[in-house]
């Protein structure tokens, strides 16, 4: 009877044990079966792209003039040097100012005062030079403001350079990108269609601006006075603007 009994008691715990087993492998199958399918569904298809530069150029005419000045004098001690050309420099900025430039138009980018020396390496006397960087708005008055500058202070001021921008560039600009992604288009489409593809969605758009600034004509070194005497007039010209854009775009089959 103990033995009967004891193996009564023993067969349930084997029924047991055989049901968490089935029970388990159920369940790691489930496991498994569900990691294929999410592996399957983070596999998306890949599709054939293509990537092309487009250009956009757009032309503006220049509407600001930067004009480096240089206005230098010579004495015999470094203090009347200065003094000279502290005097002069004033002038020269009534002036311009008085031909309605702004003072914060007006900016100092040079000062400089040194000795002069003859061959045998003494002092004969000092140099001051002061240089002032003028921006013009107005380029159509922009050479009788000069002329008016060079007759108030004389063969003293110089001119170093000048240079033409436009102020606001961001309507051209904003044209030109327009114009660089057609461009994109087009070449896209026709690459697409010899190669028997159809040109799909935007993938990726990069803008990568640039501008192009044609040479401007140079006073470099010339005195005020002779360019004012000098027939030749300051002209704007014309500035190019361009945009390049690096376009993905998808294919199709």
């Amino acid at each position: 009877m103990r033995n009967g009994h004891r193996d009564f008691l023993m067969k349930p715990a084997v029924v047991v044990t055989t049901a968490i087993i089935v029970v388990g492998g159920f369940l790691g199958g489930a496991l498994l079966a569900s990691s294929a399918s999410a592996a399957s569904g983070t596999g998306a298809a890949t599709h054939a792209t293509i990537t092309v530069t487009g250009t956009g150029v757009v032309t503006g005419t220049p509407d600001t003039l930067i004009v480096q000045l240089a206005v230098s004098t010579n004495a015999a001690s470094a203090t009347d040097a200065l003094d000279e050309n502290n005097a002069e420099m004033a002038t020269l900025e009534h002036v311009l100012i008085r031909a309605a430039v702004k003072s914060s138009d007006l900016q100092t980018s040079n000062l400089q005062l040194s000795p002069n020396y003859d061959s045998s390496g003494y002092v004969t006397s000092y140099g001051a030079e002061d240089d002032l960087t003028v921006t013009f708005h107005d380029v159509a008055r922009s050479g009788s403001v000069i002329d008016a500058a060079a007759h108030a202070v004389g063969n003293d001021v110089r001119i170093q350079g000048i240079s033409f921008s436009i102020s606001d560039t961001s309507t051209l600009l904003k044209t030109a990108r327009i114009e660089a992604v057609h461009n994109a288009e087009a070449e896209a489409s026709d690459l697409a269609r010899g190669t028997k593809a159809t040109l799909g969605p935007v993938v990726k758009i990069t803008d990568q601006e640039q501008q192009t600034t044609p040479p401007v004509p140079l006073y470099l070194g010339l005195d005020a006075a002779a360019i004012a005497k000098s027939a030749v007039p300051l002209r704007a010209g014309s500035e190019q603007l361009s945009v390049q854009v690096v376009v993905v775009y998808e294919l199709g089959s």
